[in-house]
């Protein structure tokens, strides 16, 4: 398999490519005019992109788990895909209530800042 070095090679170069293809993705639907819409979207492609998983249960290689899915099912061996699935809807469902909790702060600050400039008034 790989040595140390060269795992932490691969794994930089899959970040430095996946925050390129996340960046291209924001791009891509910044014409999406409600942000209600559009961010949901760059956090679902973020999880994709960014969720490691284990593959084999006792080795401690990581791999990106949508990859790891997508090459069980083309490859049809299947074994390991209920896991990668799983470790993904963890981690969006995660993602999502960080999320959720962001945009109840965010409205709440607009509430307060709109409240505040019409006490001042």
């Amino acid at each position: 398999m790989f040595n140390e070095s060269e795992y932490q090679t691969v794994w930089m170069i899959y970040l430095a490519a996946a925050a390129c293809c996340w960046l291209v993705w924001t791009q891509l639907t910044r014409w999406i005019g409600w942000w209600f819409v559009r961010e949901p979207l760059w956090l679902v492609m973020a999880v994709i992109l960014f969720t490691p998983s284990r593959v084999e249960p006792f080795e401690p290689w990581l791999a990106p788990a949508a990859i790891g899915w997508a090459l069980d099912m083309l490859l049809d061996t299947g074994e390991h895909a209920p896991k990668l699935l799983g470790d993904l809807a963890l981690a969006m469902a995660l993602a999502a209530l960080a999320y959720i909790g962001f945009v109840c702060l965010r409205l709440a600050w607009r509430y307060w800042r709109s409240a505040a400039d019409r006490s001042a008034a």
